[in-house]
């Protein structure tokens, strides 16, 4: 029990808060950079994938049966040649690239603020016409108060 008791006394590794903040934040900062680099590899891993599964050829035939009387239809399928399957998914993962730093860029946009003097006013009649619902707001023009 003095042991015990001697242990809960002893200031001799105490850390310091600084030093706690110093060390949860290089861990918080070192996870982000973790957790990034692990989504590029995975998605990478599973481009590799993709391109793997369209090489397969999946092409089959099956003749027709005919046993006595009876009658079964033949069936068959021809994939694409695989040099046109991977030009495909290339396109494909292209333009999911472009739409997802498309994407990007107008979140990072600053939203436009009205100036000094102009008070925000509903587009209302251009968003119907455009079929968009009007929640967006437009400047209006500052007009004073007439006497």
């Amino acid at each position: 029990m003095r042991a015990l008791k001697a242990l809960w006394f002893d200031d001799s590794g105490f850390v310091l808060s600084a030093e706690a903040v110093a060390v949860g934040t290089l861990g918080v900062v070192g996870a982000a950079v973790g957790a990034g680099a692990v989504a590029r590899s995975v998605n990478s891993e599973l481009e590799e994938m993709a391109f793997a599964l369209r090489s397969l050829d999946q092409s089959y035939s099956i003749p027709e049966q005919r046993i006595g009387q009876a009658f079964v239809a033949g069936s068959s399928f021809t994939q694409k040649p695989v040099a046109e399957a991977h030009d495909e998914l290339r396109q494909q993962i292209q333009r999911d690239r472009e739409a997802e730093e498309k994407a990007r860029l107008k979140s990072e946009e600053p939203e436009k603020k009205p100036r000094p003097g102009e008070t925000p006013r509903k587009k209302k009649k251009k968003a119907r016409q455009n079929g968009e619902n009007g929640d967006e707001f437009e400047p209006a023009e500052y007009v004073p108060p007439t006497i």
